[in-house]
């Protein structure tokens, strides 16, 4: 559930952080906040909403898993700037994609 629902937030961020660019692209033009079909505003509620379920999965686990948790914030933010700094940004998203794996270790 965790990991479904910070996916789900890092993809929200992605799309917010990029949304003057998706206008510009043909594949991307349609996403619901490029098109305006969801304001900013709704989209920041519904970012504080899937943020707030994957916290209730996260302080349902141990010290060191909700540690670990919590570091993950760092990528899941960063990651769509990413594409306007380097040519590897696949590298940033494979690690936050991936984090989950260290919790269930």
């Amino acid at each position: 559930v965790g990991a479904f629902v910070m996916r789900g937030a890092g993809c929200t961020i992605n799309d917010m952080w990029d949304r003057d660019i998706d206008r510009l692209v043909e594949r991307t033009r349609v996403r619901p906040i490029a098109s305006g079909a969801i304001s900013r505003e709704r989209a920041l509620v519904f970012l504080a909403a899937q943020l707030t379920a994957g916290l209730g999965v996260l302080v349902s686990l141990n010290t060191y898993s909700i540690v670990l948790g919590a570091c993950s914030m760092a990528l899941v933010v960063v990651y769509p700037l990413m594409k306007r700094f380097t040519h590897w940004p696949q590298l940033v998203l494979g690690l936050t994609f991936n984090w989950g794996a260290l919790l269930g270790a």
